[in-house]
């Protein structure tokens, strides 16, 4: 008999949108969370499962996979029945691809230019401060480029998929740019609202927010 699936989350992440992929198509995994402010993802422990250092990561047979648009691309096929990616050969399906790629190399590379900025430059660079700033309004930039192209319904058209779990992370970053997301991004809004109630993802908001014991059991875990 197989394993079960082991998914490496963080609060607050870009892991949350594969979190709620694996719930939507009922897979069976552990979840294990990360405390980043507590620096596990620098352990010995989780580095010998990413040595990027980073989440999310979905451990399957030994095999560990990374990246959120791999993850959701894959969660997603676990169920296709679950309709989480469009119909192949629709522009709903480049649509949906789209997004993913968009929002990994270029909305979440500008917020890390603002939230990480020494993963750019050293850590005694003398502007760094520019730097944060100009990311700052970079990912501004680009958060009112999402809210433009988004239609009245779902990201990929009139279905939820993949891209619209996505779009929740960064949605939920915005309080550290002094950007009112709610009155500048109405639809972004409305599409997270509605993702938000879900039962998958209601169930995902759970495990993120309960006990602290949790992630005191995985840091022992990676201890050992």
């Amino acid at each position: 008999m197989s394993k079960p699936m082991v998914f490496y989350y963080a609060r607050n992440a870009c892991s949350i949108a594969p979190h709620i992929a694996l719930e939507e198509v009922g897979a069976e995994f552990e979840a294990r969370c990360v405390d980043l402010t507590a620096g596990e993802q620098l352990s010995p422990g989780f580095l010998a499962v990413n040595p990027a250092g980073r989440v999310p990561a979905l451990v399957m047979e030994e095999r560990t996979v990374t990246e959120v648009p791999a993850l959701l691309t894959y969660i997603a096929s676990l169920k296709t029945g679950a309709g989480l990616i469009p119909a192949v050969s629709s522009i709903e399906h480049a649509r949906c691809f789209e997004w993913l790629a968009f929002l990994s190399s270029s909305v979440h590379v500008a917020y890390a230019q603002f939230r990480r900025p020494h993963r750019f430059v050293s850590q005694d660079f003398a502007c760094v401060h520019a730097l944060v700033e100009q990311g700052r309004r970079n990912t501004i930039a680009l958060y009112r480029e999402v809210e433009r192209r988004l239609g009245d319904e779902w990201a990929a058209g009139n279905a939820y998929s993949i891209a619209d779990m996505y779009l929740v992370p960064f949605h939920g970053w915005s309080w550290r740019l002094d950007f009112d997301i709610e009155a500048e991004c109405p639809k972004w809004s409305a599409i997270v609202e509605r993702v938000l109630d879900r039962d998958a993802v209601r169930r995902v908001l759970a495990r993120e927010n309960s006990h602290e014991a949790e992630a005191q059991t995985v840091a022992a875990s990676f201890a050992r």
